[in-house]
């Protein structure tokens, strides 16, 4: 096994093109490089340090894990208020109820606790941040439910890896509901499912709160579904940069190489043939052109999207992309806001991390495009019990 400082030397030498300034890059370094060359660093620490890194720097959809040891969760999801987490979804952990609300977390108030993980928190407003990985540090949490108050430890569950898409057809308006990473298959299928729903109404949801697929060719296959059938369109895609450079796959395998070859003198031979068998792998397919040009198939005048702080990735861009045709009206909260992903890649160091980085914008600086809703619904406690965006969509037509 490669020294902690080994592996920070490498994935340091992977990222640092992020960094523009030649003083802040030498300072990050340094300030790191102190950090991982403690004697008291376990590979689960290691990977909490990195991530910081990566947030430092400014990669927002970088990211590193164990390649061995299975993501955990607290087995509920939960949304912030000013004073505690309220529980939205009940995953795993049938001790908790919707709407529940988590005042303290390891005899801590949230309040304390903002505080404290501020730099995980960044400067959100209370409904968009995350608290899904800090609630993984916690050990056992008061929980306020009408008049009593309850302690429960917290127990981790292993991070689901089922993503769906569900359709479904409510007051005669069909709905399909995105949920994580999902295949193209299933857009495929869902797409099919809904063209065999007979219903009156001229409106369709698509509810993208919890889309987060990143696959570039799902985005570019449901695009025609959100136009009106038989008209002509074009959607630019150079101003998101993604495009074909056909070089760049066997320039990054060059260039990485010789990256290795430096570093050889810190590896023994064993590790440094492994880390060239361990390339990147993931998504490699952009966009041929500049532009797409299609016919639209949407049988619907009116297209509802529902959009909110976890609509990200490929997801987010389709939104941002579509949000121009005449029959979308978009309803929700924010985005994302990290338009510049492009694909995801991972690669495998050392047998033990893996490093999820987008290898098209990795020497390009980040910038956020948040895609604003056209009607906005503000996040409250009461959305925890009503799913008030379904009924404003179903209520009310533009």
């Amino acid at each position: 096994m490669l020294p902690y400082v080994s592996l920070y030397e490498y994935v340091y030498r992977q990222t640092e093109h992020a960094i523009v300034d030649a003083d802040q890059k030498h300072a990050i370094y340094e300030e790191y490089k102190n950090i991982v060359t403690s004697s008291h660093l376990s590979d689960q620490v290691f990977i909490e340090v990195m991530n910081n890194f990566f947030y430092d720097i400014g990669l927002l959809s970088t990211s590193i894990k164990a390649l061995k040891i299975p993501d955990k969760q607290v087995g509920i999801k939960v949304r912030a208020t000013k004073d505690a987490l309220v529980v939205t979804k009940v995953l795993d952990d049938i001790r908790f109820v919707v709407g529940d609300e988590i005042t303290q977390l390891s005899g801590d108030s949230i309040e304390y606790c903002r505080m404290r993980y501020h730099r995980l928190l960044k400067d959100e407003p209370y409904h968009r941040e995350e608290w899904g990985h800090i609630l993984t540090f916690q050990n056992e949490v008061e929980v306020k439910r009408a008049n009593q108050t309850y302690h429960f430890e917290l127990r981790h569950y292993p991070v689901s890896t089922e993503h769906t898409i569900d359709v479904t057809v409510k007051d005669d308006v069909p709905i399909l509901e995105f949920n994580g990473d999902i295949r193209f298959e299933q857009a495929v299928e869902a797409l099919y499912k809904l063209s065999k729903i007979q219903a009156s109404s001229k409106k369709v949801i698509f509810d993208f709160r919890n889309a987060q697929f990143k696959n570039l060719s799902i985005a570019e296959f449901l695009m025609p579904y959100f136009y009106e059938i038989g008209n002509q369109e074009t959607i630019l895609t150079k101003d998101t940069q993604v495009k074909v450079e056909r070089e760049r796959h066997k320039s990054l395998f060059k260039q990485k190489l010789e990256r290795l070859y430096k570093a050889s003198s810190e590896m023994n031979e064993q590790a440094f043939y492994q880390n060239i068998l361990d390339q990147p792998v993931g998504d490699w397919k952009f966009f041929d052109d500049d532009k797409i040009d299609f016919i639209g198939l949407s049988r619907f005048e009116e297209i509802v999207i529902l959009i909110d702080k976890d609509t990200s990735y490929a997801a987010e861009w389709l939104v941002y992309k579509v949000v121009k045709s005449g029959i979308v009206n978009l309803v929700g909260r924010p985005t994302n806001g990290n338009l510049a992903f492009l694909n995801i890649v991972d690669e495998i160091i050392d047998q033990r991390f893996i490093l999820s980085f987008p290898v098209e914008n990795l020497n390009q600086s980040i910038q956020d495009d948040v895609v604003y809703p056209d009607t906005l619904i503000e996040w409250s406690k009461r959305h925890a019990l009503v799913d008030k965006d379904i009924k404003f969509s179903i209520d009310n037509s533009s």
